[in-house]
């Protein structure tokens, strides 16, 4: 989801919601951002999280013949194209955990 849509989404969400608790981390470590927005909307409360991390462009992987040795994994990332995951969860009051749900189980 591109940043216009989900400030969109975010701005909707507020408007007929209103926001519980609305957070954006940073984890310059991984060059990743986590969003999150939590509401009470008509069937619960419920929670979207948006990660905004470099698209992985290649996994290499380097290893030895040698007995013992061990393999070692190299990530390469774009330095300029992002990969947005956008999930949305539902508060179970019964076992006290988040549910996510997947998207095609929205409109059941």
């Amino acid at each position: 989801m591109h940043q216009k849509k989900w400030d969109e989404l975010l701005d909707k969400i507020e408007r007929l919601f209103g926001f519980v608790d609305h957070m954006i981390e940073e984890f310059p470590e991984r060059s990743m951002t986590l969003e999150t927005a939590i509401f009470d909307g008509d069937s619960g409360r419920m929670k979207l999280e948006r990660t905004v991390k470099p698209l992985l462009l290649e996994k290499k992987v380097s290893f030895s013949h040698r007995e013992g040795s061990e393999s070692e994994v190299e990530y390469i990332y774009s330095e300029d194209e992002t990969v947005d995951i956008v999930k949305f969860f539902k508060w179970d009051r019964l076992r006290h955990e988040w549910k996510q749900f997947e998207m095609d189980e929205l409109g059941r």
